[in-house]
C-alpha cells in the first residue's frame, strides 16, 4: 500500500526547544493521517484505535494524556519504505546544515512521542488523538533521500517567506507487512 505525506516548513537541526520543534512538525501530519484513516482500505484501522476500539490489538498509545494512533504499527504487522524528496534553498552541493541531521528530525516528527517530555508544550490535547505515521522509528525498513533545490520563492503564497532552514518535502510511504493476520488483511493489496 503506498501514499504520499507534504512537508512544507523549517527543519531546524538543533533547536532550543527540540520537542516543541518535533511536536509543530507532527501536527502538519495529523491532519494528512486523520484524512488518510478515511479512506478504503486504511478506514480499518479505526477499529483498533481507542475510545471506540472494538478489536484487539489496540494501537493507541497513551502519553502525557493524548491519545496517539500510529498508522504502521508492531502489532499490525506493519513496516514501511520511505522515499523523501527533500527540497531546500540552499544551493545544491554547497550545505546550510547537514542532511542526516535533518532526516533524523523529520523521522522524530513521524513517529509518537516515546514519553511526555517528547509531546512539546503546545501540542493540544483537546483535539481528539493525534495521528502519526509510525508507533516507533525502527519500523522504517528503507530509507531514501534526494536532495534538490526550491525554486518557487515566486510561487508561494502572499507572506510566506523561505528561510534557510525551511524546506519542501514530499514523502512516499509504501506499507508492507512482516506477516499476514486477519487484523492486517485489508492491506494485502
Amino acid at each position: 500500500m503506498k501514499f504520499k505525506l507534504l512537508y512544507f516548513g523549517d527543519i531546524f537541526v538543533n533547536p532550543k526547544k527540540r520537542a516543541q520543534h518535533i511536536a509543530d512538525i507532527r501536527m502538519q501530519f495529523h491532519p494528512q493521517l486523520k484524512r488518510l484513516i478515511e479512506l478504503q482500505p486504511w478506514n480499518n484501522l479505526t477499529k483498533y484505535m481507542v475510545p471506540d476500539a472494538t478489536k484487539s490489538p489496540i494501537i493507541t498509545r497513551h502519553i502525557g494524556g493524548i491519545d496517539w494512533n500510529p498508522i504502521i504499527t508492531p502489532s499490525l504487522k506493519m513496516i514501511a519504505e520511505l522515499d523523501i524528496l527533500l527540497m531546500h534553498p540552499e544551493i545544491v552541493g554547497v550545505a546550510h546544515s547537514d542532511i542526516d541531521n535533518r532526516v533524523k528530525t523529520i523521522m522524530d516528527g513521524l513517529r509518537c512521542p516515546q514519553n511526555e517530555h517528547e509531546i512539546g508544550q503546545n501540542t493540544p490535547n483537546d483535539i481528539g488523538p493525534i495521528y502519526t505515521l509510525l508507533d516507533d522509528d525502527h519500523l522504517v525498513t528503507k530509507l531514501n533521500v534526494n536532495t534538490s533545490h526550491l525554486l518557487a520563492n515566486d510561487m508561494l503564497p502572499t507572506g510566506v517567506k523561505i528561510s534557510p532552514d525551511s524546506v519542501f518535502m514530499l514523502i512516499d510511504v509504501n506499507v508492507r507487512l512482516t506477516e499476514g493476520n486477519l487484523e492486517n488483511l485489508p492491506f494485502m493489496v
